[in-house]
Parts: C-alpha cells; structure tokens; sequence
C-alpha cells in the first residue's frame, strides 16, 4: 500500500461517507492520483472491515516509506520498528467489534427523551463527540416538539459534535435547516457558525 486511502481522498479518519464522496470528486479533479487509485480508495473507507485496515496502517506508512526510498546506508541503521504489526493477531476480534458496534449504532438508545438530551449534552462537554451525536441525534429524530427550546438546544449541540467530530458536511447541513429560523438570537449564531463550517471544510 503506498498511500493510505485517507492521504489519497486528503480526508480524516472521522470522515463521514457523505464527506468520503464529496473528497472523491474533489481528488478526480485535482487529478493527483489515477481514477483506479481513487476508486480503490473510496471503496476501502466505505466498506467498515477495509476502513479498520487503513486505520491500523496509516501511522506506519510514513516510516515504511522514508525506509523504502533511503540510499543503502540506510541499511546500517536499526531497522523501523513497526510497533502495531501484533495488533494485528486481533484483527478478526476488531473487524467482529467494529461490526457489532455499527448495528448497535443503528438501533435507537432505550431511554427517555430527557435523559438522552442530558446524555448527549454532557458527553458533547466532555469531548466524547461519537457518543453526543448517537444521543442527540437519537433526540432529534424522536422529538416531536420541534419547536420546543430544548430541540432547538439540541440540534445547536448537535452541530457542535458534528463539528468537533469531523463531520463538517453534516454540520453544514444542519445549520441550513435553521438559516430561516424565526428567532433573531437563533439566526445570528447559525449565521456566524455556518460561516466558520464552510471555511473549514474548504481546508480539508
């Protein structure tokens, strides 16, 4: 493998699938890569079992790399260490994991409205954006009150575990379903923070 898929689609690894596609058409213009290598990118960051595998190798490209391309004297050097190759005994044991976590991910979380708005409210604090957006996104789709405050708190958290995530095209989205909304405080800060999201997206 001489470029990780997430170097060749110049994504993170907390990319969604809709951020996967948008990198996919930006590198066939860019043209830095062949459309072969771009497809077989883009298929290994869709398919969860290819995407652990790209996860496993890209801290270790970059020393497999300089060690490939050195002049022979290289050789009288201690070879790189390639501290996360055992990790790969468990490979099966993470593909199982990844798997049964993206089914669960799936199923909506068994509690009250309430205490997922307070969940996912106090893991977007704590930095735990994965698990904020699984709660606040369960809310949301489950509120009916749509024009309740702590809907609209919860969508506004929302967009921040979007952010923090990575997930800057879900973010953006977000933000535009509120651009109109009636209250000015609420379209002053969707304003201000739409137009930090799209800055940032055109960095990535």
């Amino acid at each position: 493998m001489e470029n990780n898929p997430y170097d060749i689609l110049g994504v993170s690894q907390a990319a969604s699938k809709a951020e996967i596609t948008k990198a996919v058409a930006l590198a066939m213009k860019r043209k830095q890569y062949p459309i072969d290598v771009i497809a077989k990118a883009q298929k290994s960051l869709m398919k969860s079992e290819e995407r652990i595998i790209a996860d496993y190798l890209r801290p270790i490209l970059p020393t497999i790399k300089r060690f490939k391309y050195s002049d022979l004297s290289a050789l009288k050097q201690p070879a790189p260490t390639l501290s996360l190759l055992p990790e790969f005994d468990d490979l099966d044991l993470a593909i199982a994991q990844a798997s049964q976590q993206e089914n669960l991910e799936r199923e909506p979380l068994p509690l009250p409205l309430s205490e997922l708005f307070t969940q996912g409210v106090a893991a977007c604090q704590e930095g735990r954006y994965p698990k904020a957006i699984k709660y606040l996104e369960d809310y949301c789709h489950t509120c009916r009150e749509r024009n309740s405050q702590d809907y609209l708190q919860a969508t506004m958290w929302l967009i921040k575990a979007y952010q923090m995530g990575g997930q800057l095209q879900r973010a953006i989205a977000l933000c535009q379903s509120l651009i109109n909304h009636s209250h000015p405080q609420v379209n002053t800060w969707v304003k201000k923070i739409l137009a930090i999201l799209t800055k940032e997206s055109r960095r990535v």
